[in-house]
């Protein structure tokens, strides 16, 4: 087992000629300063002079030094562009850009590396197999095939010796990282080392073709009931951690040109918003790269993803926080918005929680007078995430690969309809959310479990309100309580009041008619139906209505 990189503090240089190329295309792009404070300057090739072209900018510079660089630089580059969190939206805005330009290798070797993988000669394992790659990237190449059977595939096959090159790149990454923040003190606030951790992470996941596998299958496991969905299946006899062979899809990205009916175009809108808020509420498990190159759309209607090499998971936590926050974003609550944030534990104590929550109210009233009637559910949430950066908030990473998804589904759906409203899409999503939630793990165990936590948790804390009521009571008695009132928007506090107890009076209300319904579940009191209490069963089902009403009413009015 390979030591995790962050523990090879010490780790030598022991490609220096690798070290010396990468060196020589930082100084020639004007990166020498930075060199020179890492103390690495005595390793700069003797004919390498800067070329700094001057109508280039820095961020532009670093973007075709990383390209010059290689696969490996150029996937970690690719990886920062989705750090809004921490680097500013000119950094964002060019490391988009990266492109992979990596020719096809040769289809002897890739025939060489499925015999080897597969352990049978090519001939045998496919009918056919097309030598001209149908596309090449910087990991692998695909090449079309046909089974004995006729079944059509395609046939992902990785580079030659990719792996090691990649390692040794990471090698290379980590020790520069460490340097950094050992001699450049404003690299730290990035944080070097742990952007690289979080990058060899991924991009070794990416080089198991068995883990892309099985996340496909688990998707297409996920949508099996779903007749607007379509994922390739996996041929697992023909596969291996080098070699992944795929079901062969035919499809087309939309273009203005297709689907041509506009009727069409707005069904498939509307599908993909639902696809995806189901991938994030439903399932907590959602492609992460589902860009035009691996989501199109098959003559039946249905869509069909690919290319599982990038997903997300979200813990029953992380789609409840996802979803207050977007339920905050859609009502347009910077309050409820700036709550949840500091909830999910993501800011320190020292970030100024009513700072952060004015500057994020007038930053969105001011986009929302500029947008009008055009809101994208997707800027919403960059602005919330810039935000964020000026008062060095980190997000976690999965919430960032959530942003990224959403904004390329909707960037996808308003290409397929321009009046396509992804707030509108998330608000009529809304009761099924709920839904879900209030009715998964309710069955079995899960139920008593779950209804003897909750019950077990108002005994914990019942005791300590009632004596800090009681408290309370002997002071106002006493006339031992000082109030101090300074008359300052008076109404709007006496709004806010209102609203919070409303709140909190109909939250009670709810977890008392599901701890109700689970001590009924659990004494097996009543008429049963399917095995289960039909009182309990009524609770429950009185508990979802009155979940549903709330939220509607929170959709349209903001309060209750």
């Amino acid at each position: 087992m390979n030591a995790p990189l962050s523990s090879r503090h010490h780790l030598p240089f022991r490609d220096l000629r690798r070290l010396a190329e990468i060196l020589r295309i930082l100084v020639k792009h004007g990166w020498r300063h930075y060199v020179e404070r890492i103390h690495l300057h005595h390793h700069v090739p003797a004919a390498s002079p800067d070329q700094v072209a001057e109508e280039r900018t820095a961020v532009r510079r670093l973007r075709i030094a990383l390209e010059e660089l290689g696969p490996t630089f150029v996937k970690f580059g690719q990886m920062l562009s989705v750090r809004p969190d921490l680097f500013p939206a000119d950094v964002i805005s060019e490391l988009g850009k990266l492109q992979d330009h990596v020719p096809p290798f040769p289809v002897e070797q890739a025939r060489k590396i499925i015999e080897a993988e597969i352990g049978r000669p090519i001939d045998e394992i496919y009918a056919q197999f097309e030598d001209k790659p149908l596309a090449a990237a910087s990991i692998g190449q695909v090449h079309t095939a046909r089974l004995p059977d006729g079944t059509t595939v395609v046939v992902k096959v990785q580079r030659p010796d990719i792996g090691q090159i990649i390692d040794a790149d990471l090698e290379m990454l980590f020790s520069l990282a460490r340097l950094l923040e050992e001699h450049v003190s404003e690299s730290r606030r990035y944080g070097p080392i742990g952007l690289v951790e979080e990058f060899a992470s991924t991009i070794r996941a990416e080089l198991d073709y068995t883990l892309e596998g099985h996340n496909a299958m688990r998707f297409r496991d996920n949508f099996k009931d779903d007749v607007a969905v379509s994922v390739p299946a996996i041929f697992w006899a023909l596969s291996t951690k080098r070699v992944l062979t795929q079901e062969f899809s035919v499809g087309h990205k939309a273009s203005p040109d297709y689907p041509k009916e506009p009727g069409e175009r707005k069904r498939l809108a509307d599908v993909l918003a639902r696809v995806f808020l189901t991938q994030l509420f439903e399932h907590g498990f959602f492609h992460g790269d589902p860009h035009p190159g691996n989501v199109f759309f098959m003559h039946d209607g249905r869509i069909c993803f690919h290319d599982f090499g990038i997903v997300g998971r979200l813990a029953r936590r992380d789609q409840f926080n996802l979803g207050q926050l977007l339920l905050a974003t859609s009502t347009r609550d910077p309050e409820w918005m700036a709550d949840i944030y500091f909830d999910m534990g993501v800011a320190s104590a020292a970030v100024d929680r009513k700072a952060f929550a004015r500057d994020l109210s007038q930053s969105l009233d001011e986009y929302y007078a500029v947008a009008a009637q055009a809101l994208s559910f997707a800027e919403v949430l960059r602005q919330f995430i810039r935000l964020g950066q000026r008062y060095e908030i980190r997000m976690p990473q999965e919430f960032l690969m959530v942003t990224k998804a959403f904004m390329e589904i909707e960037s996808q759906a308003r290409a397929l309809d321009p009046a396509f409203d992804m707030i509108a899409a998330f608000q009529s999503y809304v009761p099924r959310m709920i839904g879900s939630n209030l009715m998964s793990g309710l069955t079995g165990d899960n139920v008593l479990s779950k209804g003897y936590r909750l019950y077990s948790e108002f005994q914990t804390i019942a005791p300590g309100m009632s004596g800090a009521l009681k408290g309370i009571l002997r002071q106002l008695q006493a006339g031992e309580v000082a109030v101090r009132i300074r008359h300052e928007r008076i109404e709007e506090l006496e709004q806010h009041l209102d609203r919070a107890s409303n709140r909190l009076s109909f939250s009670l209300i709810i977890a008392s008619i599901v701890i109700a319904s689970s001590i009924v579940l659990t004494a097996h009191v009543g008429p049963h139906v399917g095995g289960l209490p039909l009182l309990g069963l009524i609770g429950y089902g009185i508990a979802a209505f009155m979940g549903l009403w709330w939220a509607v009413a929170i959709l349209r009015s903001g309060k209750l």
